[in-house]
């Protein structure tokens, strides 16, 4: 009997640890389930506000990066949000349609619940399709090869109407947020142009190419051409949301 009294008198710190290890365990697995459904909630009230300065017909997909959440919520600062989208500008009647966005946001603050948002930086990568542009340019716009595009416009030349083919590297204007043709080449009924007369015929052909206006107060900071459109480097700084 004293031999058993000593055995369990032994034991019973080694309970008492044990019911401290499944106490915290417990209390950890319920913090974490805690904290990611904070997070999906979190995600979904981002998405909601974000759909209709955005312009988009489906919910924006939002990952809100970052472990814990809840501390970040605490603070009222969350550290980068990356926003995933598609047609964007399209139900606001946006002046440049966005066929696809990617876009990272950083220090977002919020004391609301993301009923409110001050984003302090976005950049990104957006995608135009040539159907857009053709839009803009009133003249179908397509890809040529080698990160050249191709429109084909109609002019007058002696007296007869012809159809130019006018190929070029898209190239930014920043400042003013247009999109204009480098190193043109035009082709006049099969008839390649010198340089000379290629430029002049473009400048009155080709007006600058309008990219103001897209959807969360984006602007074009680098553009390129590729088979499935124009892919456009994005920025924001300073932006404020309210749903």
């Amino acid at each position: 009997m004293s031999d058993l009294r000593t055995r369990l008198g032994r034991a019973w710190p080694l309970v008492g640890v044990m019911i401290v290890v499944i106490v915290v365990a417990l209390v950890c697995v319920g913090l974490y389930v805690g904290d990611r459904y904070a997070h999906r909630r979190a995600e979904g009230r981002v998405a909601a506000a974000l759909q209709p300065p955005l312009g988009t017909p489906a919910r924006p997909q939002v990952d809100i990066e970052g472990f814990p959440f809840l501390t970040q919520i605490a603070a009222g600062s969350v550290g980068k949000m990356q926003i995933v989208a598609d047609q964007l500008g399209e139900t606001t009647n946006a002046p440049v349609i966005l066929a696809h966005a990617d876009l990272v946001m950083t220090d977002v603050v919020t004391t609301d619940w993301f009923k409110t948002m001050k984003i302090t930086h976005t950049e990104g990568t957006g995608l135009i399709d040539y159907t857009k542009l053709s839009s803009l340019t009133n003249a179908p716009l397509r890809y040529g090869s080698e990160g050249r595009v191709e429109i084909v416009v109609k002019t007058t030349v002696v007296g007869r109407e012809v159809e130019a083919v006018i190929t070029g590297a898209p190239r930014l204007n920043a400042d003013e947020q247009t999109m204009t043709l480098s190193d043109a080449k035009i082709s006049v009924a099969g008839v390649n142009l010198p340089d000379f007369t290629a430029q002049a015929l473009l400048a009155a052909l080709l007006k600058p190419i309008p990219l103001k206006g897209l959807p969360l107060g984006l602007t074009v900071t680098g553009i390129t051409a590729a088979e499935d459109g124009v892919h456009v480097a994005l920025m924001a700084e300073n932006q404020t949301i309210s749903s």
